[in-house]
């Protein structure tokens, strides 16, 4: 691996700072250190290593050298809208989801809210985590890791949705440093969309499960059981009831789960 390498993927993209670490806990609270110190809008860091990495509900995610991506991308919003945070994990995963099409010709698909699928399993997880100063929104951390080579994917254990990787679905070598790029490069195209009906539009027409009977699950153990009918313009998951009436989910600590 070549640091040189990363930064010559990256030389056309409007990125003001890059940081590169053979070896971190976690980009995302690095990202999140470094933008309380006055990151600047687009400032990323890229771990070839990541021992301490972290997904949503507490889960860890680990990166072993030479085998993954992990960067955490700090977007500082414009017109911050605390209403429009659970939108940026679906972008990332939209970004991941459309870097794979236009590369590989791949068909991912996005596990509402933030996991990428190829075949039903799981190559990439993101998590989006925000920064205050009182009331006011600093700034969002855009965290994403992607599953690339092997190497990457950890032994089969009882989840829903084991791992994968994309050189076992593109069936060869693949350039982590390109990928990067481009997904970097749609992020950046799609943040200022997020509102837009062409996100929602993009984020629905890729995701998994839709027109299927899906459980939902909190962290109480309370089932929810109905029609997945996509994805309302807040993020909300809109399910059809067994009774035909729609519900609408946030985000939170829900777990989904296909039965059909």
């Amino acid at each position: 691996m070549s640091e040189r390498a990363i930064f010559d993927s990256l030389k056309d993209l409007p990125l003001p700072e890059v940081r590169f670490y053979p070896e971190t806990g976690s980009t995302n609270q690095d990202a999140l250190d470094w933008a309380a110190q006055g990151a600047p809008d687009l400032a990323l860091i890229v771990a070839d290593h990541q021992t301490a990495g972290r997904g949503r509900l507490g889960r860890s995610w680990f990166t072993p050298p030479g085998a993954a991506l992990a960067f955490s991308l700090i977007l500082r919003p414009a017109l911050p809208q605390p209403d429009l945070l659970p939108l940026y994990s679906p972008l990332g995963a939209l970004s991941v989801a459309i870097a794979l099409e236009q590369i590989y010709a791949l068909q991912p698909l996005i596990k509402w809210p933030n996991d990428v699928l190829l075949n039903q399993r799981k190559v990439c997880g993101v998590l989006a985590e925000s920064l205050w100063q009182g009331n006011g929104l600093q700034a969002v951390v855009l965290g994403i890791g992607i599953n690339v080579a092997p190497a990457s994917v950890p032994p089969p254990d009882q989840v829903l949705f084991p791992a994968t990787c994309v050189e076992d679905a593109v069936g060869t070598t693949v350039n982590r440093w390109h990928l990067l790029a481009e997904v970097l490069k749609t992020v950046i195209h799609w943040r200022d969309l997020l509102t837009t009906p062409s996100f929602l539009t993009g984020w629905q027409q890729r995701l998994a499960f839709k027109g299927e009977k899906v459980r939902l699950e909190n962290p109480g153990g309370e089932t929810f059981e109905g029609i997945l009918l996509g994805i309302n313009p807040f993020g909300h998951l809109r399910l059809k009831m067994n009774d035909d009436s729609e519900q609408t989910f946030t985000v939170g600590d829900l777990k989904l789960r296909p039965l059909s």
